[in-house]
């Protein structure tokens, strides 16, 4: 089940997480007890547009005046 971490956790089988961090918690009963306590929410999926870069047009050049 994927949720987002609210709050720093550490666990010895997922490992250690921050919060805004992602995850596949893989124990779906342990990631709805992490939902319930408010150390964690479901994340859903974004929708929506894509941000992607584009080449500048213009080449800055260094100059030594």
């Amino acid at each position: 089940m994927k949720i987002r971490i609210l709050e720093s956790i550490a666990s010895s089988v997922e490992g250690g997480f921050g919060p805004g961090d992602v995850v596949d918690w893989g124990d779906k009963k342990e990631a709805e007890h992490l939902i319930k306590t408010g150390v964690a929410e479901p994340a859903r999926e974004k929708r929506g547009r894509k941000e992607t870069a584009t080449p500048p047009d213009v080449h800055e050049t260094a100059s030594l005046d």
